[in-house]
């Protein structure tokens, strides 16, 4: 309880926000009850991971524009149990998706202008990022706009966590770079506009397939430079 008292309040305030979203939505759009139970379960995973990644350090104003983030995500995950009602009507997900990614840019904006920037701040985004990547493309597999391969752009930043339990050099801090990020710009912008309603749907392996091979050169790179 300790750790929990510093973020129990800003949690809060998420549940509520999630739980009213994902349950007017569902009522909204006709949607199975199960997209409420799934996103308050995974709110509740996300709650204790954030619990015990904070310790007893409170929430930064940049921390709790992440924290609303991490929200949009969480609902994009309680949306799939409805996964065959987007696959005509993907508009609500690409609002979703595209909300998610430009609130990357503004709590980096938010820990400069208010000088609160933190390592476990700079790492909770960071994470969040490649879990949202990884939603991102599960959905493209979901709504049938790209076959299984697409989960690859998902699971590099895993596979780079798992190479580095059997080669410890990989587990050392990288060094800034403008090209890192980037890429990891064009990721999130690029997969959004994959679940873009107008954006032809022909186009979309051609798009994400060049994702794919950006985002591997790059993990690749950083790998020979910790090899």
């Amino acid at each position: 309880m300790q750790k929990a008292k510093f973020t129990l309040p800003d949690l809060l305030v998420a549940a509520i926000g999630l739980a009213a979203a994902a349950g007017g939505l569902r009522i909204a759009f006709a949607l199975p009850m199960s997209v409420l139970l799934v996103s308050l379960g995974g709110f509740l995973v996300f709650a204790l991971v954030l619990i015990w990644h904070q310790g007893a350090q409170a929430l930064t104003p940049a921390d709790r524009v992440t924290l609303g983030r991490g929200v949009l995500v969480i609902l994009l995950v309680g949306l799939m149990p409805a996964a065959d009602w987007f696959v005509l009507e993907p508009g609500l997900l690409f609002a979703l998706a595209l909300a998610a990614v430009l609130l990357d840019g503004v709590d980096g904006a938010v820990a400069r202008r208010f000088r609160c920037a933190t390592a476990k701040g700079a790492r909770f985004d960071m994470e969040l990022d490649a879990v949202l990547l990884l939603v991102l493309c599960i959905w493209l597999f979901l709504i049938e706009r790209a076959g299984p391969w697409v989960l690859a752009i998902g699971a590099w930043r895993y596979g780079f966590i798992l190479a580095g339990q059997w080669r410890a050099s990989l587990r050392s801090d990288l060094s800034p770079s403008q090209r890192r990020r980037i890429i990891c710009a064009i990721q999130g912008i690029g997969l959004v506009l994959c679940l873009a309603p107008s954006f032809p749907v022909a186009w979309v392996p051609a798009l994400a397939l060049t994702l794919l091979l950006l985002l591997s050169v790059s993990f690749i790179l950083d790998m020979r430079a910790l090899w």
